[in-house]
């Protein structure tokens, strides 16, 4: 029925998915997986400023003290500060450090004095530029295995609610570095010491510590199990807030595939059919939200008025769902319950509980608004609403015989949510670890799935943004999906994964380990693995990180030499500054494709490499010029970082407009190349080990001609994953060997190396045909077989005989 929702999109595969809203998700289980043990580093606690919150009095004090003794700064909250001006660089919080037989309300008191940690030190923390200063550390207590360990014992399964929180911070303090660390009631003891060791470390977001091992979380894609839950007339599925969204389109679904009766629910009592706006169009309902409006003459407000106008369109999408379901033939109640409450709950199972075979808790609520803007009481409402819900229903048919218990969760709560979605993504990561809490203490099987935005409906006010963070879930795709969990009756937490939007930060991007189940894994990982250590944020205006140039990850970092010394291609310097362009995006997310490179200036001694990794420190900031939005990068070497030009910078732009559209462009006219004339072992060398080297012809123009194949990505890093490249690396790299001109015993080379332009026309797909003009110093590259344009390199000119 499209007369209470949007027309849905069409869904797009993964594989040309590109920016489209809708596209096909892959079903993915978190599984445990071993990390290393973390290094010793003595100093990194110094000087720490710590604010210890929630656990027990002993444990808590027990932390603080081995804090102290690493030389960090502890006060306990709500303490005075004793620390100055009462700023902290970290939040330890231990949240709820005790078991509970009935969880109950447990987790409101502790979570309360989270949110005024972080409201108290908000200001502070969102306006912090540098990334290695600021630490969030939430303690969650399911067994030292986040739950999934077969042997975790989930003696406090509240812990969900601090982690789906921590996951995202970053959103609106995009400085600050979270971790959850779980571990068990039982080893407690050893929590002063892992909190220690793991404070202020980057790398997973999650991990876990049991039996002496640290663990993290690892996506795996999975199929859904084969059918093993029968479903028909004699069926009866209780759907909690159902009566809307994408709950009324589950309930729908399964009334009219298997003729099942269901039961859907809301706060609300249904209309009584004598409202003016029932049983009426949706333009006839507009019509009256007019009328409504003219009653600011009669002296309503427009805040009333609002309000009114948003239950009409509750009570008229509620109401004209059912009408029509019936109307069709479909066995669809509606019941009023507020599953808050628990008398109101144990009312409607009272009724309806003898008939139930099935229960999908579906309610909730999100207040999209930075952690400022909201009260207490909306906070509450929203993890009430999925975390009391939940129990409440659990406990009142945990001894029926019920064929599946299905809660609805979020992607929200796995990867982290929105700005805005603190306390949403909370409820959610609460909501899937009480799921695996309760599998454990039910003879039926248990599971949470965690959605993505689903294509114009749900809870989202405004669908455009959530696509900058994933793309949504088509509605036939995912009802199809839903129904086949339901009938393999599937246990514990389910993820639907879509490709990540252009919303990532550096802080998601080292959560989680990047696997190639990932949707969307080609197109995100290559900025991933070109990040590096991230040293100062800020968000669409700069980023400044250490990127590391290790001959023992990268073997093209042997193929070329300065005087002798293996150095970093060009080439591949290009590569890592359009990555890292990638990380600095306008406000408002648009697509961006980068058209060229421009006012390319290297200095070639700073491409030398150190015996060992070589640190570069990379800058990169954005702006617009005019309607064009430019991304200049600087490359300096780590130890020189500070000292400006002279100590030997790189720079270029990153154009992102249509290449096509500008002439070649020369080389910047404030540089003033110095001209190298070697007779012995020229000054630029290759070794064409793993770049092949190009067999050039001339043609009585002097012009030069030459095909070269493209280089494999595994041959230039070895990694486990290697990442596709953005630039054809082989084609520049032979350009710039040409321009490097060697003969009759004489070379050649230029100080520093300065391009003018090089436009990036497309990806490179196969062999490439270079056709060069020396003496005008531009190179176009071209697909070999179609002679489609690849790239076009302007304000190069050489060999020397033309230069």
């Amino acid at each position: 029925m499209t007369s209470v929702r949007e027309q849905p999109s069409p869904p797009v595969s993964a594989d040309d998915a590109g920016n489209a809203p809708v596209q096909a998700v892959s079903r993915m289980e978190w599984q445990l997986t071993a990390l290393p043990a973390p290094t010793a580093d003595p100093a990194r606690l110094r000087g720490m400023r710590v604010l210890l919150l929630g656990g027990d009095r002993e444990t808590a004090a027990a932390v603080a003290r081995e804090l102290t003794g690493h030389g960090a700064l502890v006060r306990r909250h709500p303490e005075a500060s004793g620390t100055g001006d009462g700023a902290v660089d970290a939040i330890v919080d231990l949240t709820v450090g005790s078991a509970s037989a009935d969880p109950g309300e447990a987790w409101r008191e502790p979570l309360l004095e989270t949110v005024a940690a972080l409201r108290e030190h908000y200001e502070d923390w969102s306006g912090e530029t540098s990334a290695r200063r600021l630490y969030y550390l939430a303690v969650t207590y399911l067994g030292g295995g986040m739950g999934h360990h077969p042997q975790d014992d989930l003696a406090q399964p509240l812990g969900g609610i601090w982690a789906g929180l921590a996951k995202t911070l970053h959103r609106e303090l995009p400085n600050c570095n979270a971790r959850v660390v779980d571990t068990s009631l039982t080893a407690v003891r050893d929590l002063p010491g892992i909190v220690a060791a793991e404070l202020g470390r980057p790398g997973e977001l999650e991990v876990g510590h049991r039996e002496g091992q640290r663990l993290t979380l690892t996506p795996v894609a999975k199929d859904a199990g084969e059918p093993a839950v029968p479903l028909g007339p004699d069926d009866c599925v209780l759907i909690s807030g159902g009566g809307r969204g994408i709950g009324w389109e589950l309930a729908r679904s399964l009334a009219a595939t298997y003729g099942l009766r269901v039961v859907v629910t809301g706060r609300e009592e249904f209309p009584t059919g004598d409202e003016p706006w029932f049983g009426v169009g949706e333009s006839e309902r507009k019509a009256y939200e007019k009328e409504l409006w003219a009653g600011l003459r009669q002296g309503a407000t427009p805040t009333g008025i609002r309000r009114d106008i948003a239950r009409v369109r509750r009570l008229w999408e509620l109401a004209t769902n059912i009408t029509e379901a019936r109307a069709a033939g479909l066995r669809v109640d509606y019941a009023r319950c507020d599953f808050t409450d628990l008398e109101q709950v144990r009312a409607l199972l009272a009724r309806e509980g003898h008939a139930l075979t099935g229960v999908v808790h579906n309610a909730g609520v999100d207040t999209a608004a930075r952690l400022p803007k909201k009260s207490d009481d909306e906070i509450l409402r929203t993890v009430r609403t999925k975390i009391g819900g939940f129990l409440n229903l659990f406990e009142e048919v945990r001894e029926h015989r019920l064929k599946f218990f299905c809660s609805v969760g979020s992607l929200t709560g796995r990867l982290g949510g929105m700005v805005g979605q603190l306390e949403y993504a909370a409820a959610n990561e609460g909501l899937a670890r009480l799921g695996r809490w309760a599998g454990r203490r039910a003879d039926f099987p248990v599971m949470t799935l965690a959605w993505p935005t689903w294509d114009r409906i749900g809870l989202i006010s405004n669908f455009s943004a959530t696509l900058r963070y994933m793309a949504a879930i088509d509605i036939t795709e995912g009802l199809a999906k839903w129904q086949a969990e339901l009938r393999a009756g599937s246990e514990g937490e389910v993820t639907f994964v879509g490709p990540l939007g252009r919303a990532m930060s550096p802080g998601q991007a080292t959560d989680y380990p990047v696997v190639p189940d990932l949707p969307g894994f080609t197109g995100t990982y290559p900025r991933i693995f070109h990040l590096g250590e991230v040293t100062t944020y800020e968000p669409h205006v700069r980023m400044v990180s250490q990127v590391t140039f290790d001959p023992d990850r990268a073997p093209v970092l042997g193929d070329f030499l300065v005087d002798g010394t293996a150095a970093v291609p060009v080439s591949v310097l290009l590569e890592s500054a359009l990555r890292g362009a990638e990380w600095i995006v306008p406000e408002d997310y648009r697509v961006l494709r980068a058209g060229s490179i421009e006012e390319v200036v290297v200095p070639l001694d700073l491409l030398r490499l150190d015996a060992g990794p070589t640190v570069w420190e990379r800058e990169v900031s954005g702006s617009f010029e005019g309607d064009t939005w430019v991304v200049t990068v600087r490359f300096r070497r780590a130890s020189d970082a500070g000292d400006g030009p002279g100590a030997g910078e790189a720079s270029l732009r990153v154009v992102h407009d249509s290449a096509d559209t500008r002439s070649p462009t020369p080389p910047r006219r404030d540089v003033k190349p110095t001209t190298v004339w070697r007779s012995g072992p020229p000054l630029l060398s290759w070794r064409a080990s793993v770049v092949p080297a190009a067999v050039w012809s001339e043609g009585s123009d002097g012009r030069l001609t030459a095909v070269v194949r493209p280089c494999v990505p595994n041959d230039l890093w070895a990694t486990l994953h290697a990442p596709r490249t953005a630039l054809s690396v082989s084609a520049l790299e032979n350009v710039v060997r040409a321009c490097a001109s060697q003969g009759e015993g004489v070379s050649v080379a230029k100080n520093p190396l300065v391009i003018g332009r090089i436009a990036l026309h497309s990806d490179e797909r196969g062999d490439s045909l270079i056709e060069g003009d020396p003496a005008l110093g531009v190179w176009r590259v071209k697909n070999s077989e179609s002679g489609a344009p690849v790239m076009t390199v302007s304000g190069l000119r050489g060999p020397v005989g033309n230069g």
